[in-house]
């Protein structure tokens, strides 16, 4: 370890102070010598290496999480409303997501909504699969699910319906199963049991299970880039890895402040975040990125007359020598050097 030795001096009036040679030389107007307090303050420092490698910068930035994005499920058929799930109930497929006149209304997995009864000599298509699809997950059709309607599809109804104790009809009304993607929890009621409801009025308000972090960026920030890699500062864990998985719609403010974009970050473990639901964190977002650059400590950084830095290198028998040096990307605790008389390997001072 080196020691760097700082004098600090305080003259008297009228005294002309100067250093040369190491030593400290007092002298007074009238050429008689005058008194000075020297103090010694002895600052301890090591060394570090100077690195060739890659530099990642980054940016930080406040984001809240919060669960998927849900939907908005719309009554089917009309009638009264004689059941609505509580708010926080878990909907999962194959679930009754609600009843109007007692006559259950089911919650199916699927991206396409009902929007025809399916019957026989109903015309092929994707929603018959995907019907055909949540009938062979619960084990009620034995052939491969397709875009067709026939026996196999009548039956399989047909023993669904007598396992939920529905009337077993062999077809499904219009309005009668609602398709959504994955488990769903109920997060708002728009109307109670006794309400009339007529079908596609707004009845329930989902979100998903699985929690995200939502971000709010600048529009048009390089860093709202779909796939792009972050870290999320979650309390009480490690920091977690994520990847954002989608931009929403820009919002402006209503007293025209800087429009922004809601950024979805997906977490490879969305499990560290289950309890974390409003809970505001820290993003760490990739800002930059420098391939095979040389880079030194920050605190290896001392001010060059003028403009620049200087960094002290360490050399043969322990003499160092200061080289000026300018400096590129900031990345955590090291900066890249641009311009200078390093190499990597080298060692150059920094505070102990």
């Amino acid at each position: 370890m080196k020691r760097r030795a700082i004098v600090v001096t305080a003259c008297v009036a009228g005294a002309a102070l100067f250093v040369t040679g190491g030593i400290l030389v007092s002298t007074g107007r009238g050429g008689g010598e005058t008194k000075a307090d020297i103090t010694t303050q002895t600052v301890s420092t090591g060394t570090a290496r100077v690195e060739k490698g890659d530099l990642v910068g980054t940016t930080t930035k406040p984001g809240t999480v919060q669960r998927i994005g849900g939907s908005l499920i719309p009554a089917g058929p009309r009638g009264t409303l004689t059941e609505v799930p509580r708010i926080g109930t878990v909907i999962k497929p194959g679930d009754v997501v609600y009843r109007v006149d007692n006559v259950p209304v089911s919650y199916l997995a699927g991206v396409l909504p009902q929007w025809r009864p399916f019957i026989d000599g109903m015309s092929d298509g994707p929603d018959i699969k995907q019907l055909e699809d949540n009938l062979r997950a619960w084990g009620y059709l034995d052939e491969v699910a397709t875009e067709h309607f026939d026996w196999h599809a009548r039956v399989a109804i047909e023993k669904w319906q007598k396992t939920t104790e529905q009337p077993i009809t062999g077809s499904i009304s219009a309005g009668t199963i609602v398709f959504g993607m994955g488990d769903q929890v109920v997060s708002e009621r728009k109307l109670e049991p006794g309400a009339p409801v007529e079908p596609g009025a707004e009845l329930l308000v989902t979100t998903g299970t699985e929690m995200v972090v939502v971000v709010d960026l600048p529009v048009g920030s390089p860093l709202a880039r779909v796939g792009g890699k972050v870290k999320v500062d979650l309390p009480g864990s490690p920091q977690a890895k994520g990847t954002i998985s989608s931009l929403g719609d820009p919002v402006t403010p209503e007293d025209g402040g800087e429009s922004t974009v809601p950024v979805t970050v997906k977490l490879a473990d969305p499990g560290k975040a289950r309890e974390l639901d409003q809970v505001s964190v820290s993003v760490v977002f990739v800002s930059e990125t420098r391939k095979n650059v040389l880079s030194v400590p920050v605190s290896a950084l001392a001010a060059r007359a003028g403009s620049g830095f200087l960094v002290e290198v360490e050399g043969k028998a322990g003499v160092s020598t200061k080289v000026p040096v300018d400096v590129g990307l900031f990345a955590g605790d090291r900066v890249e050097i641009t311009v200078g008389r390093l190499q990597a390997g080298q060692r150059v001072v920094v505070p102990a």
